[in-house]
This record gives C-alpha cells, sequence and structure tokens, in this order.
C-alpha cells in the first residue's frame, strides 16, 4: 500500500487529475510539448525528507502513467472518484520553471518544477501538516522512457533492485496471486 501511495504522489504531477480529484490542478508551461500524460517514466529518488519511512526510498522505480489513467478513467466510470477540496495558486509559470501550491484540508504542498530539457524534469516537494505535523521534503528527477509496455503495471523497479530482492523474499511467504504481483513489479 505505502508503494501505490508513493506511485500515486509520483504520478500526480502527470496525469489529468480531474479524473482522480473533483478539481482539475492547473497545467503549468513547464509541462507543454512533454507529452507527460502517456508512457513510461524512470522516477529517480534524490531527498527526501519528514516522510515515514524516509530511511527506505528507493533508488528508482518506473511509472506507467498510462496504467495510472487507466484507473483513473475505471474509479470515475464506477463511481469511485475521490472528491478533492484541494485549491491550486500558481506562484510562478515559465516555460522553464513552474511553482504550484496546493492547499487542502490537511496539508499545504508546494511543488516547484524545473525541466531540464525536453524529457527530464525534476520537482522537489515541501509539505505541511496543517495539523503541525513535521514538513516534508521530496526531490525526484522524472526522465521520459518512451511507450509503456504491453500489460506493464503503474510501478515497477529494476529485477535486481534492492526493492525487488525484498519483495521477493516477502512475497514467497504468501500467496500465489500476490507472487504474481511482486513479479509483475520486479521486471
Amino acid at each position: 500500500m505505502r508503494n501505490c501511495l508513493i506511485a500515486a504522489a509520483c504520478a500526480a504531477p502527470f496525469i489529468t487529475l480531474s479524473a482522480i480529484a473533483g478539481d482539475k490542478p492547473p497545467m503549468p508551461k513547464v509541462y507543454q510539448g512533454m507529452g507527460t500524460q502517456k508512457g513510461q517514466w524512470k522516477v529517480d529518488f534524490l531527498e527526501r525528507s519528514g516522510v515515514r519511512g524516509a530511511a527506505r526510498v528507493p533508488g528508482s522505480m518506473t511509472l506507467c502513467i498510462d496504467s495510472l489513467a487507466e484507473q483513473a478513467r475505471k474509479n470515475a466510470a464506477s463511481g469511485t472518484k475521490a472528491r478533492s477540496e484541494c485549491k491550486y495558486r500558481v506562484i510562478k509559470d515559465t516555460s522553464s520553471e513552474a511553482v504550484v501550491e496546493s492547499t487542502c484540508k490537511e496539508r499545504t504542498m508546494t511543488v516547484k518544477t524545473t525541466r531540464e530539457n525536453d524529457k527530464t524534469l525534476v520537482m522537489e516537494m515541501d509539505g505541511k501538516d496543517q495539523k503541525g505535523g513535521a514538513p516534508t521534503h521530496m526531490k525526484l528527477r522524472y526522465a521520459y522512457l518512451g511507450p509503456c509496455r504491453e500489460g506493464q503495471g503503474t510501478m515497477s523497479f529494476d529485477k535486481n533492485s534492492e526493492q525487488c530482492r525484498k519483495l521477493r523474499e516477502r512475497a514467497a511467504k504468501m500467496d500465489p496471486e500476490r507472487q504474481k504481483q511482486v513479479a509483475a513489479m520486479c521486471n
């Protein structure tokens, strides 16, 4: 479940969130011409603090945005669409850098996106809990890899990575269906 939340957080800048949430966040100029709503992206975790499990940050993972968008469409069609109570404010909007602030019921998040080139973005996310919790920080690099592979899931790791080794160890003690899910994530 934690990995799904990480995937959703990492993918949020790329998909049209109106399919997931009630309100559509602004689409900054930094994303224009990148084709960010399709294909697979390698996500490298550069920094992470204030987040539970920060010491266990995956080095990198691959996100299939097509798969995530399909899940959002299915949720919307079945009526299980989450309702957003977030407000969005664009602080900076240029073709090379954007800063967007989202204020939700329990959290304020500022996302700074810098475009390194036509296929690479660096994103810094700083969050503050409205209830006085510790501030959070994540810095990630996104690199476009091309179209998703046939049958590719939302999130996957390199088969030789530490994450996959641990997942396989845990899956060996689980039912065969869960073992198939882990195998699909580690390819």
